[in-house]
């Protein structure tokens, strides 16, 4: 049986003047899932995630959290959400454990429930060597950990996360990955936006995705997936270095060439023509075929056509 809905949005609307920023939007979150809420600059996910908090009042429709509408129950809600913005809000100023101590202050935690969890957090979060510290002298990757950290003071049921891997390096965003993953195993309910798509991939099995403030699609990643008309992809590998114009020239059956890991992600016209110029690229140009498999669409490949069919420019990826 499927667990119940933490999040229930329906019919949501918001409009900055003449602006429709959000109009109808309707979606649910399930307890214990981790929901990637994705969408283009300007598409609405940051006045969703301040309405779901509380801190944006609605023009029209339903948000119910915990099973209590946001605007009607404040207080109640609060004390169930933690939510971490783009940009920090701690102070640089205080000691990392101070900043945590002070977060659960702010939440009414008791002393010696605050200290202990702190330590908790800190030890969790690879901080503790850190707790005298002040939080401005941290390394971003710290940072945001901390950001995270304090966010969880009070044990919240959900958990709004804004672009939390923004600006990291490859080894600071896997390990945040890896403790948004701790967090949901612990029974944490994640609302996620992020720009990086495989990291919705890696880490959702359900996406919600936002164009122009309306939900054009939202489902499953597979389900997402199978919504791309690009089907004939293939991954090669070849044993010397190799230009990606030099390989279009080459192969007419190729239309696009994308680089991925070791090896060349190919969207191609007609996979059997396709082989047949490969292998032909290979031998004129003294290389060896070393490895070619079929590969299905992305989600990256998924949220691009779906973007390119409801945007006329595309426009960044947020």
């Amino acid at each position: 049986m499927e667990p119940p809905e933490i999040i229930r949005v329906s019919g949501l609307s918001k409009a900055y003047g003449p602006l429709q920023a959000l109009q109808g939007v309707q979606f649910s979150v399930r307890r214990g899932e981790i929901l990637a809420y994705l969408g283009p600059n300007g598409a609405g996910k940051t006045t969703t995630i301040k309405i779901l908090s509380g801190l944006l009042r609605r023009d029209a429709g339903e948000v119910a959290i915990c099973g209590a509408d946001v605007a009607r129950d404040p207080v109640f809600v609060k004390q169930r959400i933690g939510v971490v913005p783009d940009e920090s809000n701690l102070y640089p100023e205080l000691s990392c454990r101070r900043n945590l101590d002070y977060l659960g202050e702010l939440y009414g935690l008791p002393r010696p429930r605050r200290q202990a969890r702190a330590t908790e957090l800190l030890a969790q979060f690879d901080l503790t060597a850190k707790a005298a510290a002040p939080f401005g002298s941290l390394s971003r990757g710290m940072k945001r950990r901390l950001t995270i950290a304090a966010a969880l003071m009070h044990d919240p049921q959900v958990f709004f996360l804004d672009e939390p891997t923004t600006g990291l390096d490859v080894p600071s965003s896997r390990a945040l990955r890896a403790l948004i993953r701790v967090i949901n195993q612990q029974g944490t309910t994640v609302f996620l936006t992020t720009h990086n798509l495989q990291e919705a991939e890696a880490l959702c099995r359900r996406v919600v995705i936002l164009i122009k403030g309306r939900v054009v699609a939202q489902g499953t990643i597979g389900a997402i997936r199978e919504r791309v008309s690009r089907v004939n992809l293939l991954t090669v590998t070849f044993s010397g270095e190799v230009s990606p114009e030099v390989l279009r020239r080459a192969c007419p059956a190729v239309l696009a060439v994308t680089p991925q890991d070791n090896a060349w992600r190919l969207e191609v016209a007609d996979p059997h023509a396709a082989l047949g110029q490969l292998l032909a690229f290979s031998a004129t140009a003294g290389l060896r075929l070393e490895g070619i498999n079929s590969a299905g669409a992305s989600l990256e490949d998924a949220f691009m056509e779906i973007l390119q069919d409801n945007l006329t420019d595309p426009g960044t990826v947020s």
